[in-house]
């Protein structure tokens, strides 16, 4: 009987062991994993001019870096900016164009980049979830370096301090307030 008892505690303790193990196994990212989430840092060194700027004028910044950086896609990228931000394209499936527009809620991060948190999808006049939407837009289309797609949280990341501009310098978001057309930018040109 206490080799039985042995036996089932051996057995337990081998499950737990192989639980534990999974788990961590699953939870640990892959050396290639790169968070999102950018790792804080301080303000840029140099001369540091903050712009204010309206909706329409950040849509047309934006429309000239996203066209610049796509300018060799044969798919059409456009954001734009109202009440939310929105990003629309066109996907060619089966020889049928499909219109897509994505609404989005920006929040600025402390690092000085936009997060775009997804309101809502719209595809043609299909019912996709928005986590397949952007899975698609980000399998689909050669976005720019400075455009970042998550899917799992719904959220598409624009990496202001990412965007190459002339030498020496470097933009940084400092506030986004859609309702009263104010958008900060801090601009900072190194010596």
């Amino acid at each position: 009987m206490k080799k039985w008892k042995l036996a089932f505690i051996l057995l337990v303790i081998l499950n737990v062991l192989v639980v534990i193990g999974i788990t961590l196994y699953l939870s640990t990212p892959s050396k290639d994993y790169i968070s999102y989430q950018a790792a804080k840092s301080g303000a840029a060194a140099g001369n540091t001019v903050v712009v204010n700027t309206t909706k329409a004028d950040f849509e047309g910044i934006a429309n000239t870096y996203i066209q610049e950086a796509m300018k060799d896609q044969p798919i059409p990228l456009s954001l734009s900016v109202t009440d939310d931000v929105s990003i629309s394209t066109e996907l060619s499936i089966f020889s049928v164009t499909l219109p897509i527009l994505m609404k989005f809620e920006p929040i600025v991060q402390e690092d000085g980049n936009l997060l775009l948190e997804q309101k809502s999808v719209e595809v043609g006049m299909l019912d996709i979830p928005p986590e397949s939407a952007l899975k698609l837009l980000r399998d689909s289309v050669d976005l720019p370096e400075f455009m970042e797609v998550i899917p799992a949280d719904e959220e598409v990341l624009l990496k202001l301090t990412e965007i190459s501009l002339d030498d020496g310098i470097s933009v940084r978001a400092t506030s986004f307030n859609l309702k009263e057309d104010d958008i900060r930018l801090l601009v900072t040109i190194e010596p």
